[in-house]
């Protein structure tokens, strides 16, 4: 009403001034009566009040979606952004070329790809008609201006496994304005799933230099998604407004806001008294609380990770691997999920690859606890009172797995210093050689093709500590060097079981993406992916 009245006093102003603007000065108007004065002022007071209701009823029919989030970006520019706050942030800006999911492939920014018979090319066409947020087309030079900026290696840019394939370069040829021909050094069977998440960047907002690392031009958020960049405040918000022109259709909904609330506690207020419309829930207490609530949606599918316990091959303390056999015996998987999650929020982990990977074998063996064999074992190696150190991150759920693993150790002899560590000490930290921790809490993802991420893991590329038998790390080459789906399938097979075998980790759990939505938040489920929401545009609010 305050808005209305506002709105109903300017524009009442307005036509008046309007009103009086419009008189002659060279020749006087006739008088007019009491009557014809009282007439016209109700006629201009009627078609201002008619203005501010159709303004105020546009400000009210305006449907903004607003998503906490714990930690804020630093960049508009998604080649910079590797967390998954970021990822989430960023999605609604820039859209992918295609996404590969177990059972179909959807397509983006690319009408399609083919990849030669030998492996050797990949040829992109983009869809035509496609543009930026600020109207300008999104061409061939643009995705071969993006491929330059990762091949030079001083940017840090976070699509390196497109723009090279076992550290050589991919090149490449501009075939016409809408396709781009690329040449593998080598063949790579993962290689087509990579190029479908490669984001590209707008050439002429960046004048054609490929030297975009510190540049302003990173903070303009100029991108090809359903929405685009309105405000942005560091470690505030970021707001985003619908992309009218964008290809796959007018969004439904009008605004998009990213609301930093770095505190849990305070993410559940804010959700509970409607100051924002996403929760992701990570408790079973609040699963159900929220699952009994009618104004609430819970959605709930598998986030694609593998939360694990890692032995650090570098720790004297393991230089006899029975000392691992023991610590793996002596924990109770199932209690440990529950004490951590509770039940519904995660599932019993068997495998490197996660339950929803290309070549996942749910068939795997899950590690099985014998108390009695894990006490014989340590009396064995005099290991009695023999303390363990175990880093983690501060993600509750794996803190809370140490918690309860610590306990469980202590019932076989073993003690166990947990230390917990900042996101990037923490990381600094695990991918080291260092000796003076034994153990820690990891979790990756795992979904897609397991030699874009899973498989750096174990061969160095990612992190250099984890234990590889000579058979696995062969096995790891042989996925990666065949495009033929049944042998990679049988390769990654013996691979999970191979893994089991070397205990280099210990596959706690499967993590589900649990999260609770407004009820009038519509369409959150039509796409089951992490991070949430692959396609923005899929969303809609209905009051």
């Amino acid at each position: 009403m305050k808005l209305k009245n506002a709105l109903l006093g300017m524009f009442t102003a307005a036509a008046l001034l309007a009103v009086s603007g419009c008189q002659k000065a060279e020749a006087p108007a006739p008088a007019q009566t009491e009557a014809e004065t009282a007439k016209e002022t109700e006629a201009v007071k009627a078609e201002a009040e008619t203005a501010a209701e159709k303004a105020a009823d546009k400000e009210q029919e305006e449907t903004t979606l607003t998503i906490p989030m714990s930690s804020c970006v630093t960049t508009l520019n998604r080649q910079f952004e590797i967390t998954e706050a970021g990822w989430i942030m960023m999605g609604p800006i820039y859209d992918e070329l295609f996404y590969m999911d177990v059972d179909e492939t959807r397509y983006y920014l690319a009408e399609s790809y083919e990849v030669s018979e030998d492996g050797l090319n990949v040829t992109v066409k983009l869809k035509d008609g496609l543009t930026w947020h600020d109207g300008q087309p999104i061409t061939a030079d643009d995705f071969i201006f993006s491929l330059e900026c990762n091949l030079d290696t001083n940017n840090g840019a976070g699509f390196a496994n497109v723009a090279f394939v076992n550290d050589q370069p991919v090149s490449y040829e501009k075939i016409d304005d809408l396709t781009v021909k690329l040449t593998l050094p080598q063949a790579s069977a993962s290689y087509a799933e990579a190029l479908g998440h490669f984001t590209l960047m707008p050439k002429h907002v960046f004048n054609g230099d490929t030297h975009i690392v510190g540049a302003e031009e990173n903070l303009k958020g100029i991108g090809s998604g359903p929405y685009k960049v309105a405000e942005f405040r560091q470690d505030e918000y970021l707001k985003l407004d619908k992309y009218e022109n964008y290809y796959g259709g007018e969004p439904s909904i009008d605004h998009v806001i990213f609301k930093i609330v770095p505190d849990e506690n305070a993410q559940e207020v804010a959700f509970v008294n409607g100051e924002v419309d996403f929760l992701e829930i990570s408790t079973y207490d609040a699963l159900q609380k929220y699952e009994a609530d009618d104004t609430v949606t819970v959605i709930k599918y598998p986030e694609g990770r593998v939360n694990n316990l890692a032995i650090n091959a570098f720790s004297p303390k393991f230089e006899d691997r029975r000392l691992v056999e023991a610590v793996f015996l002596a924990m109770d998987q199932k209690a440990i999920i529950e004490g951590a999650y509770g039940k519904g929020i995660a599932e019993p982990g068997n495998s490197p690859l996660s339950n929803v990977n290309l070549f996942y074998n749910a068939g795997n063996p899950y590690y099985e606890q014998d108390v009695e064999k894990a006490k014989e074992i340590v009396k064995e190696l005099q290991a009695e009172g023999t303390t363990l150190t175990l880093v983690t991150n501060t993600n509750e759920g794996l803190k809370n797995m140490a918690l309860v693993i610590q306990q469980q150790l202590k019932e076989v002899g073993l003690n166990l210093e947990i230390t917990p560590l900042e996101s990037s000490g923490y990381m600094e930290k695990i991918f080291s050689d260092d000796t003076d921790f034994d153990m820690y809490m990891m979790g990756y993802a795992a979904a897609g093709d397991p030699d874009n991420v899973v498989a750096g893991m174990f061969d160095g590329t990612w992190t250099q500590n984890l234990y590889s038998s000579e058979r696995a790390a062969q096995l790891w080459k042989d996925g990666r060097g065949t495009s033929n789906m049944e042998e990679r399938a049988e390769i990654y097979k013996e691979l999970q079981k191979q893994v089991y075998e070397d205990r280099s980790i210990y596959p706690l759990a499967f993590p589900n993406y649990v999260f609770a939505v407004r009820s009038y938040v519509k369409g959150a489920d039509t796409i089951r992916t992490a991070p949430i929401f692959e396609d923005f545009s899929k969303l809609s609010i209905e009051k």
